[in-house]
C-alpha cells in the first residue's frame, strides 16, 4: 500500500521527518505520536503536497515526486484534522461539490453524495447547513467528502479530534465500517493510543519527525502476551539479579517489582527461581498494557515493537 525509505522532508532548515523507512500493508494503519510528531507532515508528503528533500516512496504504486502526484490524489481520500467547510451551505451540496473537484460528473457526484452521507450516519441531516451541526457531525461530514469518490485508501488525521466519548466511539466504528464494507485502505493518524488500538491491524510511532517503532498490532499483543510482573518472597541477591537476564528481558525494577518479558512461557519463571534459590510468590500477566509499549518506543527502546512484527 504505502513504501518508502529514508524518507527525509524539511520546511527551510527545519527537518521535519528524519530518514524514515516502512513498507505498510494494505488495511488500517495507525499512524500514532504526540502532537508535533510528524503525523500531519508525513499525510501531505504522501498526499504529493510536500515534495522529499531526499529518500524514496510510493503510494499505491506511484513514486512520491512524480509527475503522477496530482493524479494519484483522484484514488486518495483525505480527511483532514481541521474544518474546511462552509459554514452556510448544506452537507450534500458541499459533499458533491468535493466530488466534482475529484472528477466525478455532477449527477455521480450528486448520486454519491447521498450514498456516503447515509453510509456515515447523516441522510437525514444532509439538507441542513452545517452550521447547525454539531462537532461530531461535523467530522461526519469530512469523512463523507473523503469518501465521495471511492478513494482506494483513505487518510484520516485525528478524525476523533474534539468529540465526547459517544461521538469518538461512532466516529471509531465508522473507521471499522470504511475498511470492512468497502475495503478501503486506512491511515488513521492520532495521539490517542485508545483510537489506534481499537481499530487498527498495523502501527507506526513518530516522534519529533523519527520513527520510534512499527509492527503489527497482532505481534504486538502476542509480544505482550509473555510480559508478566514478578514478586519474590525475598529481595533477590546482586547474584540472582543478574542471573534474572537468563529468564527474560528486566524491563523494569521498582522495589522488588520485575517485570519481564519472558523467553519462555510462566512455568520457567517457577523452574527459575527453584534452580537460584529464590521463592516466587506473584507472577501477573501484563498483555493489556499497550500504553506501555508507546512510553517506552517514545524513549527509545524500539525494540519494544520491532519484535512485534
Amino acid at each position: 500500500m504505502i513504501a518508502f525509505q529514508d524518507l527525509e522532508v524539511r520546511y527551510g532548515d527545519t527537518v521535519a521527518l528524519a530518514n524514515l523507512s516502512l513498507d505498510l500493508q494494505d488495511g488500517i494503519v495507525g499512524l500514532l505520536g504526540p502532537n508535533g510528531s510528524g503525523k500531519s507532515t508525513l499525510l501531505k508528503t504522501l498526499l504529493g503536497l510536500l515534495s522529499p528533500a531526499k529518500g524514496t516512496g510510493q503510494v499505491l504504486g506511484v513514486g512520491l515526486g512524480s509527475p503522477d502526484a496530482a493524479r494519484l490524489r483522484g484514488r486518495i481520500g483525505y480527511m483532514p484534522e481541521y474544518d474546511a467547510l462552509i459554514e452556510d451551505v448544506s452537507a450534500f451540496e458541499q459533499v458533491a461539490f468535493w466530488g466534482e473537484l475529484s472528477g466525478l460528473p455532477a449527477d455521480s457526484a450528486r448520486d454519491r453524495a447521498h450514498e456516503v452521507l447515509y453510509f456515515v450516519g447523516l441522510d437525514e441531516s444532509r439538507y441542513r447547513h452545517v452550521s447547525g451541526y454539531s462537532t461530531g457531525m461535523r467530522q461526519r461530514v469530512k469523512l463523507a467528502q473523503a469518501l465521495v469518490h471511492s478513494p482506494e485508501l483513505v487518510f484520516m488525521d485525528e478524525p476523533t479530534n474534539g468529540l465526547d466519548p459517544e461521538g469518538r466511539r461512532r466516529m471509531l466504528d465508522l473507521v471499522l465500517k470504511v475498511r470492512a464494507e468497502l475495503g478501503t485502505g486506512v491511515i488513521l493518524a492520532s495521539h490517542l493510543l485508545e483510537d489506534v488500538e481499537r481499530c487498527a491491524d498495523q502501527l507506526v510511532i513518530l516522534d519529533k519527525g523519527h520513527l520510534k517503532a512499527s509492527g503489527s498490532m497482532a505481534g504486538l499483543r502476542k509480544m505482550l502476551a509473555k510480559r508478566f510482573e514478578l514478586r519474590f518472597m525475598d529481595p533477590l541477591s546482586d547474584t540472582q539479579r543478574i542471573k534474572l537476564d537468563e529468564l527474560g528481558r528486566v524491563l523494569d525494577d521498582h522495589h522488588g517489582l520485575y517485570d519481564l518479558e519472558l523467553n519462555g512461557d510462566a512455568t520457567d519463571a517457577f523452574r527459575w527461581a527453584n534452580q537460584v534459590g529464590a521463592v516466587l510468590v506473584q507472577l501477573t500477566p501484563r498483555h493489556d498494557r499497550l500504553d506501555e509499549v508507546l512510553i517506552r518506543a517514545l524513549h527509545g527502546d524500539v525494540a519494544a515493537v520491532k519484535e512485534g512484527n
